[in-house]
């Protein structure tokens, strides 16, 4: 049930902006709401995850530090407090978006295989160190009234991997995202 909530986060999160822009009412206090709703979504809910993840997986003794779980949270805070002072024109993204990294803690649960925990703890930290970096990631937002060349390719062999694999392959697509990302925009720059 989370990943469908994330999804309707993310699927508002896609066209608030839009529909502000339509209708000619964007304001910073509407940025600042978007923002907050995104620590919510995109924030505190894979810090949750990451919690109760590391609260199942570690040894009884080290089980205080499954609070650490949250340091996700702290990074996506910092990440859409980023977002919130830099210039807007930017058609690329400074370092992981928030709703992807969202996406790809809740797509370990239904990972098909087990994984060490330390792999996946690995990996997100890794992806967690993304979103607050300044490493450059592709927009999948429409330009002109367009998709970006990196997001229609990406959508080509995303989609049926997703359709074929759906939940499964989730956190996969984002990890590929994020590799495939990275590598475009270092070969476009």
């Amino acid at each position: 049930m989370t990943l469908v909530w994330v999804l309707v986060g993310v699927f508002f999160d896609s066209i608030d902006g839009m529909v502000a822009r339509a209708l000619n009412v964007t304001s910073e206090i509407g940025k600042q709401l978007d923002s907050l709703c995104d620590v919510i979504s995109f924030g505190v809910v894979p810090g949750f995850i990451m919690y109760t993840f590391l609260y199942e997986c570690l040894p009884y003794d080290l089980v205080p530090f499954s609070l650490l779980g949250f340091l996700v949270t702290l990074a996506a805070v910092y990440r859409l407090g980023r977002f919130n002072i830099t210039s807007s024109s930017q058609l690329d993204f400074e370092g992981m978006p928030t709703p992807a990294f969202a996406l790809f803690v809740v797509g370990i649960q239904f990972i098909p295989v087990e994984l060490p925990y330390l792999a996946v703890v690995v990996v997100v930290v890794l992806l967690a160190l993304l979103m607050v970096s300044k490493f450059m990631l592709p927009s999948q937002k429409f330009i002109d009234g367009k998709p970006t060349a990196f997001a229609v390719v990406f959508a080509l062999i995303a989609t049926p991997i997703l359709l074929w694999f759906r939940a499964e392959a989730l956190s996969f697509v984002v990890l590929a995202y994020a590799f495939l990302g990275v590598i475009y925009i270092k070969l476009k720059g």
